[in-house]
């Protein structure tokens, strides 16, 4: 959620309090009651998602990104010996597949970087693991790139499945609050005026309620918070 999400959820909250606090008034009015039941199961919702939304992926990232430095190297150093090789026997295409230099490599996207190592695997797989050697890869060595190549491709379907479940429960949320939003505006603030005369006490809690601080990030914190209603 964002900073005016969660001071909007921080109202709804405390609207969601002093209702339950006062069962027997808001019962004076059938409307307001059924509306607030209704309210208080969206906001309840929205406190579900938000906790969903909010699953850490930086685990999963910052494993990736060790991964892509290992990954990085491995692709520079096998596929400049598999290009060695193929100079030697000169197999132009074999050498002009694999020529990726270390800077090129150094800025591949995670994706390109993917598609660079499956294809110097296959052409190392290819290759006698003893002429390998020779250029100075070794039989572990191959198959280190292999596990990081696998490991990290697994990875990436699971940042992307994260990230897309992410923006679901964004979207989700956004909803939420505008069904909240309304059924406050347009049902429970309309209804709300009566508590002026049947319960001034309730009504005074309810407007304070509903007012919405939202607090300034960081940088900003010298300036005075902003309260709407």
């Amino acid at each position: 959620m964002n900073d005016y999400q969660k001071a909007k959820k921080n109202s709804f909250d405390l609207i969601v309090k002093v209702g339950e606090e006062y069962p027997q008034v808001i019962s004076l009015v059938p409307r307001f009651a059924s509306t607030f039941a209704t309210f208080k199961l969206v906001v309840n919702k929205i406190a579900e998602l938000g906790i969903q939304q909010a699953v850490d992926i930086t685990g999963i990232a910052d494993d990736k990104d060790t991964l892509m430095d290992e990954l990085i190297h491995q692709v520079v150093d096998i596929s400049g010996a598999i290009h060695s090789y193929a100079i030697f026997k000169d197999d132009k295409t074999l050498a002009a597949k694999v020529n990726y230099k270390e800077w090129t490599v150094e800025k591949m996207s995670l994706t390109d970087l993917l598609n660079a190592a499956a294809i110097v695997l296959e052409e190392a797989q290819k290759i006698a693991p003893e002429e390998l050697t020779n250029e100075g890869i070794t039989v572990a060595e191959i198959a280190e790139f292999k596990s990081d190549y696998e490991q990290l491709n697994a990875g990436s379907a699971n940042i992307r499945s994260a990230i897309i479940n992410r923006a679901s429960y964004t979207q989700q949320i956004a909803d939420l609050f505008t069904e909240a939003a309304d059924l406050k505006k347009n049902t429970l603030d309309r209804l709300s005026t009566q508590f002026q005369r049947k319960s001034p006490e309730f009504y005074q809690k309810y407007k304070a309620a509903s007012n919405v601080i939202i607090k300034r990030s960081p940088k900003t914190a010298a300036e005075t918070p902003t309260a709407a209603v």
